[in-house]
């Protein structure tokens, strides 16, 4: 089967011409997730007590990633082969691979995050099955049966959403899951609210992305939807979706 997808694509309505610059947005979600963020995301994905407001996300990103396992599961999918997650964050997802016996290349663009994600990886004696690296989602080459991104394009606006999209399908040769924030206006109006927060209890700024977008980017690189399902969780809303080759 060929696969139509370009590392150089352009998002609809740019024009070709027209470089997405990114940079400094990466740049300063980079400085976050290797600085306060590391250690606000490291608590969230840990064991440490938490205000109402962590907890609820931090419930809603366990029920996301159990139900990304389950979903494996039916589908046999996830036994060896080669795995990549993209924003890997301390490693949860990735010693889940790992433990199922996939070789797993652990990415995210904080050093902190990668560490900690080595560090997991020992300590579970799998470190012979993680191989943690510091990198742009936009750099990463080669070909993997399994890629996810939990919770990364999230940050990004529609054009850059829909680029980075692309090319992490031109990595899954099979199977590719990910998260992205639902539009909605229930979900518009709790991050207006959210912005009244004390500031330590703020999440990251969150770009909502319409469905049609995602299944027509999907489409062009001979992917379809094969789950979807919305999580929720107070303050952690998410659709996650399962998108497997044609």
């Amino acid at each position: 089967m060929m696969v139509v997808c370009s590392s150089h694509y352009v998002p609809r309505g740019v024009d070709p011409g027209q470089h997405v610059d990114t940079t400094q947005h990466k740049a300063r979600l980079r400085q976050y997730f290797d600085g306060i963020g590391f250690e606000r995301w490291s608590a969230i994905y840990g064991e440490a007590r938490l205000s109402p407001i962590r907890r609820s996300i931090r419930d809603g990103h366990s029920a996301m990633l159990a139900l990304a396992e389950r979903w494996l599961d039916a589908d046999g999918v996830g036994r060896d082969g080669a795995a990549l997650d993209a924003g890997c964050g301390t490693g949860l997802f990735s010693l889940a691979l790992a433990g199922r016996g996939m070789q797993v290349t652990a990415v995210d663009i904080a050093p902190q995050m990668v560490a900690a994600t080595r560090t997991a990886a020992s300590n579970a004696g799998l470190a012979e099955r993680i191989q943690g690296v510091v990198s742009d989602l936009e750099d990463l080459q080669g070909r993997y049966d399994l890629v996810s991104c939990f919770d990364v394009l999230i940050h990004y606006p529609p054009g850059p959403f829909e680029r980075m999209l692309h090319h992490l399908a031109t990595l899954s040769s099979a199977t590719l899951l990910f998260t992205y924030a639902p539009s909605s206006p229930l979900l518009s109006a709790m991050h207006r609210i959210g912005a009244y927060f004390p500031h330590s209890q703020r999440r990251t700024d969150i770009q909502m992305i319409p469905e049609p977008l995602v299944r027509a980017t999907l489409h062009d690189c001979a992917m379809t939807i094969r789950r979807s399902q919305r999580i929720s969780s107070g303050f952690y809303h998410v659709t996650l979706v399962q998108a497997t080759r044609h």
